[in-house]
């Protein structure tokens, strides 16, 4: 019999519950990414800078997590950042979160799930301060 380390099932083949699980999974630690904390914020800039066109989403950043039967991130692995910081950051956003539903029975850890981050909204004029005068 194989290694428990050599479960690996491709994506189509995977039950859809584990899909549909993983695609939420996946917009939950999107917007824990996107979340407006001072964490958040510091990573977000890091990734900005890996983008490879101002009006483009960052590269896919893609995590294996592991979650305990409550649906809780337990672990984290991804490929290491150039620098320290943002990994802890990254860890520190989504370690100990609860991701929304629990993980379907018999679902293989850790999930794979790629992550990319949105340009930021286009520049908008500045805003234009109180109400126009009445004509």
């Amino acid at each position: 019999s194989l290694p428990v380390a050599a479960q690996t099932i491709a994506p189509s083949a995977a039950p859809v519950e584990w899909v549909r699980y993983a695609e939420g999974a996946t917009a939950a630690v999107t917007r824990l990414l996107e979340a407006d904390n001072e964490t958040a914020l510091r990573f977000r800039t890091y990734l900005h800078q890996t983008r490879p066109a101002e009006d483009e989403a960052t590269p896919p950043l893609e995590l294996k997590i592991w979650v305990n039967e409550s649906g809780v991130v337990s672990r984290m692995e991804f490929t290491p950042f150039a620098h320290a910081e943002p990994g802890a950051d990254l860890r520190s956003l989504v370690v100990g979160q609860r991701l929304p539903g629990e993980p379907p029975a018999g679902m293989l850890l850790p999930m794979r799930i790629a992550v990319q981050l949105d340009p930021p909204p286009a520049e908008v004029g500045p805003p234009t301060a109180g109400l126009s005068d009445p004509i």
